[in-house]
């Protein structure tokens, strides 16, 4: 389901909707011992059944419980993967598949998930882990992001939004011993590469999926505007002061990364309020910080102990 570019895409089968109990919804054993062992594609069909069934098939009850139960089956490891076309076709597009890995040997067969026309596997950029169900993946060279339901085949392609700075890494040249040119590589993967990077998040409170985008303009300034997936409007720009340094960051990486300051603070966003905070960091610590990353709900912090020696 791949909506126009100059069009904000319509969400109804991606949006999660908030719980709205009913004496009418089905009933607990029905959505306990049934629907949770349903295909994520059957549980987004019987939907449609009425407003009752949408919003049990909806409620964080039924997502945690369909996510346990899945994860409790599932005995060994799947892996997602892209890949580009075949050599001979001259379109841009890329599929995405996913196998299942069996104590280290190699698959037998990978089941194909879905195909972005317009997309260059080359270039793309896909967040570490899904929200929610719902996975952000964009091109680095260009701002063109896309939001995708693995587990139902659907996806949306999401409004432009303004270009970011590029930057052009040349491979860096040194003289060995003997008058032998050696070329290190460049700092990025590609080049031209662009100066952003996006995230999604979702708002408990809403029952809305946002996807942050933290960039800087070609004119050397610093910017994040924010998207709500099915709200029209487009893309608007967060709340409140962006932090001078919030976007010297390595490009391309998503999710937003947190951008340690000189007084020992490290930034944080809202993705309910749409601005930035501040998480204070000793400045001990944030003198070996190299990056901050969330585990099990946890803000947890990556040190480097090289650099004291």
């Amino acid at each position: 389901m791949a909506s126009n570019d100059s069009s904000p895409p319509d969400a109804k089968r991606l949006r999660r909707s908030p719980p709205s109990p009913s004496s009418s919804s089905p009933d607990h054993l029905l959505v306990d011992e049934i629907l949770t062992r349903l295909p994520i594609a059957a549980a987004v069909r019987l939907r449609a059944v009425s407003r009752d069934w949408n919003a049990a098939l909806t409620s964080d009850y039924f997502i945690l419980a369909h996510r346990a139960r899945a994860a409790a089956a599932r005995r060994h490891p799947e892996l997602l993967f892209f890949a580009p076309p075949e050599p001979r076709r001259t379109s841009s597009t890329t599929t995405f598949y996913a196998c299942s890995l069996r104590g280290g040997e190699a698959p037998a067969a990978a089941r194909e998930l879905l195909t972005i026309d317009c997309f260059s596997a080359k270039h793309a950029v896909t967040s570490p882990r899904p929200c929610r169900g719902l996975t952000l993946v964009s091109d680095g060279r260009a701002p063109r992001y896309h939001l995708l339901n693995l587990s139902t085949g659907d996806h949306v392609t999401l409004p432009p939004c303004q270009p970011a700075a590029e930057l052009h890494s040349e491979p860096i040249a040194r003289v060995l011993p003997g008058g032998i040119t050696s070329y290190l590589p460049s700092m990025s993967p590609w080049d031209p590469f662009e100066l952003s990077t996006t995230g999604l998040g979702f708002d408990a409170a809403t029952g809305e999926h946002k996807v942050v985008r933290l960039f800087k303009k070609r004119n050397g300034e610093h910017v994040c505007e924010v998207y709500t997936l099915g709200k029209p409007g487009g893309w608007r720009p967060c709340t409140g002061r962006v932090p001078a340094s919030a976007a010297n960051f390595l490009p391309g990486l998503p999710p937003p990364p947190p951008a340690t300051s000189r007084s020992g603070e490290s930034y944080r966003f809202s993705v309910g309020a749409e601005q930035f905070g501040s998480v204070y960091m000793p400045p001990r610590l944030s003198s070996r910080m190299r990056h901050l990353t969330n585990l099990d709900g946890s803000l947890c912090a990556v040190f480097d102990n090289r650099v004291e020696g």
